[in-house]
């Protein structure tokens, strides 16, 4: 039974039916199915906005199992629906942004269905996940149920601005090494169009959903550089964005789910009801 009740932030729902996490088929691809698993807050809990998760491993690996970094989120309130997305072995660059995008088509139709608020969705990830969730957030186009925020954790964002550090085929992001290589089925300098259409910072524009970023100080200077193109270039677009930049943390760690996070996520979350 789904219910529709009002709370802090704004239209909630509320889920009569015992919690815990379920397995859903979203799409069939010729490579096979793909699953999403839908991690709702306890009975009687207001929900806040769904989140969408997309997992980081530099597009090659990883799954939906993936999703500690906001593991914490449903006790709050807030579903999180944690997706597969056919990685770079399989197929490359655009299979995984068309895997997502209906990941997201599937939760608008039947999220209702399974207890999450198809209305109020924010999609997040970390790493590559975050360049997906990124790219789904700014060039997703729906006036019906438009998403409400995205959340970036140390991902790229500008494929063509890292071209200048890759002018000679010698250059890591123009071999094999790079997991952007085989995102878009080779060296990075040649696949400039590519590169363009795979980078989120292409699609902003003033009606796109705000944005809160993570980086820490001791992540690597290109993921440092792409988080501050990404606050920059959001807000000359006219987007609200927001860089916190945690000292001393990595690429990935307790930092970005310790209290003082949570509370900026949340804070955020309840910005964008």
């Amino acid at each position: 039974m789904l219910m529709l009740a009002s709370g802090l932030m704004g239209p909630l729902l509320t889920w009569a039916q015992d919690s815990g996490a379920s397995t859903h088929v979203f799409a069939k691809t010729a490579d096979g199915p793909l699953h999403l698993d839908i991690h709702l807050p306890k009975t009687g809990t207001n929900f806040g906005p769904t989140i969408l998760w997309i997992h980081g491993g530099g597009w090659r690996q990883g799954s939906r199992v993936n999703w500690h970094l906001v593991d914490w989120l449903p006790e709050k309130g807030c579903p999180v629906v944690s997706i597969d997305y056919r990685l770079t072995d399989t197929a490359p660059f655009p299979a995984q942004i068309t895997d997502c995008r209906a990941a997201l088509a599937w939760l608008r139709e039947h999220g209702e269905d399974h207890g999450v608020d198809p209305k109020h969705i924010v999609v997040a990830g970390l790493s590559a996940g975050a360049h997906l969730a990124s790219l789904l957030g700014l060039s997703d186009n729906s006036k019906t149920t438009p998403l409400r925020g995205i959340l970036h954790f140390y991902g790229p964002c500008d494929f063509i601005a890292m071209m200048k550090y890759a002018k000679k085929p010698t250059d890591v992001l123009n071999t094999p090494a790079a997991p952007v290589y085989a995102l878009l089925g080779g060296a990075l300098r040649d696949h400039a169009e590519l590169a363009e259409q795979a980078s989120p910072v292409t699609y902003l524009d003033a009606e796109d959903p705000p944005i809160l970023i993570f980086a820490g100080t001791k992540d690597s200077l290109m993921t440092q550089r792409q988080c501050g193109l990404l606050e920059t270039k959001a807000g000359d677009a006219g987007v609200k964005a927001t860089l916190h930049t945690i000292e001393g943390a990595g690429h990935g760690g307790p930092a970005f789910s310790d209290e003082t996070r949570q509370k900026q996520i949340l804070d955020f979350l309840k910005s964008v009801e």
